[in-house]
């Protein structure tokens, strides 16, 4: 899973706080009254629009390539749907490419999110070869505590693309093992149909729901360190390709590509 090196580089969103401002609160308890629930904030959108994509931490350099840089990855948004590519320029390396949307705000973690988006592979990855070809396809929804517990509380899914692994197809989770582990949840045919993910994640209660296609993946509430990062609280909603290993001497190797549209995430 990606660690979201390059936060830095990304512009702030604007934010509805949900939060009533603490004198505020302490006039709503000392006259009786009863705290009100936190309003609900809903977004969505066709394609990736006004998302940020950077570089992820899933990549490789052959024999006498360059590093993986922006250059590599690309995305398109269409209106109906955004196009996500990897090692776009074809070199011998593994690119990872990130989408995600962000929302920083310190109720993020007291807060129930709802987030839910369709993603389809254009192409069957093959054995065959071809200009295109894959390693995964991933995508997550998670909330950094920088402030208290300096862990990122979440779920996340990996579909193995790579047709020369004999576990090509597999679904896997995101858990806390070892510092933040893949563990193996169950198949989804690889295909050029459209999918559906739907993510829930409740920080407060600690608990997690992954759905692919109406399947519930079972997917642990995973809790994972990280270094580096900042003291801001803030959840984001991902989406994510890896390119295909090219060997440790490739001059070339395909390119990756999924297309994402009707993505939609509800705080509350």
């Amino acid at each position: 899973m990606e660690n979201l090196k390059t936060r830095t580089v990304t512009s702030r969103r604007r934010f509805l706080s949900v939060l009533a401002a603490g004198v505020a609160l302490g006039t709503v308890v000392s006259t009786g009254l009863s705290v009100p629930a936190l309003a609900a904030v809903a977004e969505s959108g066709s394609d990736l629009s006004g998302w940020t994509t950077v570089v992820g931490d899933g990549v490789y350099a052959a024999a006498g390539q360059a590093p993986v840089t922006s250059a590599d990855i690309a995305v398109e948004h269409r209106g109906t749907d955004s196009r996500l590519r990897a090692n776009v320029q074809n070199r011998g390396i593994m690119a990872h490419a990130i989408s995600f949307k962000r929302v920083t705000d310190v109720s993020m973690m007291k807060v129930v999110h709802q987030a839910s988006y369709s993603f389809q592979m254009p192409y069957v990855p093959s054995t065959a070869g071809g200009p295109r070809n894959a390693q995964t396809v991933e995508g997550g929804l998670f909330v950094w505590d920088g402030i208290n517990t300096r862990v990122d509380h979440g779920t996340a899914f990996q579909w193995v693309l790579n047709p020369w692994q004999s576990n090509f197809g597999q679904i896997s989770v995101w858990t806390s093992a070892n510092g933040g582990s893949w563990a193996k949840a169950g198949y989804l045919k690889p295909d050029t149909a459209w999918h559906n993910v739907s993510m829930t994640v409740d920080p407060v209660n600690q608990k997690v729901q992954l759905i692919i296609d109406g399947v519930n993946m079972n997917a642990p509430y995973s809790r994972t360190p990280k270094s580096g990062w900042g003291t801001d609280v803030s959840a984001r909603l991902q989406t994510e390709i890896i390119s295909i290993y090219p060997g440790a001497n490739a001059t070339w190797a395909p390119q990756h590509e999924v297309l994402v549209r009707d993505w939609s995430w509800t705080r509350q």
